[in-house]
């Protein structure tokens, strides 16, 4: 499955929720360091509505490199059948998927349910916020006191069932290896 070349920068494309939860945990611009992040149009404008939390920084961050790349609204790719599953989707996580489909990413970063079950659904790779503390510790950018306290932060913030957090906690590098910068 692993498709990287040499040196090759990862992107990914994250969805409103994921990346609110990500600044909240103070993982968001850690995370832009180690892969280029990008949201679509639709997110962005989600993600930074004046006065939400977080809105100013995540803004500042889509002007810098590191950062976060703001993209135009994605094209509807050609025959692929998985566009009717998506277009149940809300705006920000049906954008983000069709972004991937028309490659912007090698994978999504989603805690959006729905979405989520349509990922699984079309075989579409991604994670969600609380797997992000593991990819920067294996990256060797989070010690293990770090990984332990934005995971409890991450867990206290979001909406993740048992086995989800079970199977966060209990991943191995190698079953994140798709998911780490080369």
């Amino acid at each position: 499955m692993k498709q990287s070349v040499a040196n090759e920068t990862v992107r990914a494309i994250i969805d409103a929720s994921s990346a609110i939860l990500l600044y909240k945990a103070g993982l968001l611009d850690a995370y832009c360091r180690m892969i280029q992040l990008m949201m679509t149009r639709s997110v962005f404008a989600e993600v930074t509505v004046p006065q939400q939390c977080g809105a100013d920084a995540i803004g500042h961050l889509s002007g810098q490199r590191p950062g976060i790349v703001v993209l135009d609204d994605p094209r509807h790719p050609d025959c692929h059948e998985s566009v009717a599953d998506i277009g149940r989707l809300h705006r920000g996580e049906r954008d983000t998927l069709l972004h991937y489909l028309n490659g912007a990413a090698r994978f999504v970063v989603i805690d959006d349910g729905k979405a989520v079950r349509v990922c699984r659904r079309q075989d579409i790779p991604h994670i969600n916020a609380l797997l992000v503390p593991k990819l920067l510790y294996f990256a060797q950018r989070l010690s293990m006191d770090q990984i332990d306290h934005y995971f409890f932060r991450l867990c206290s913030l979001g909406r993740y069932s048992d086995h989800v957090v079970d199977w966060a906690k209990r991943c191995s590098a190698n079953q994140l290896e798709f998911f780490l910068s080369q």
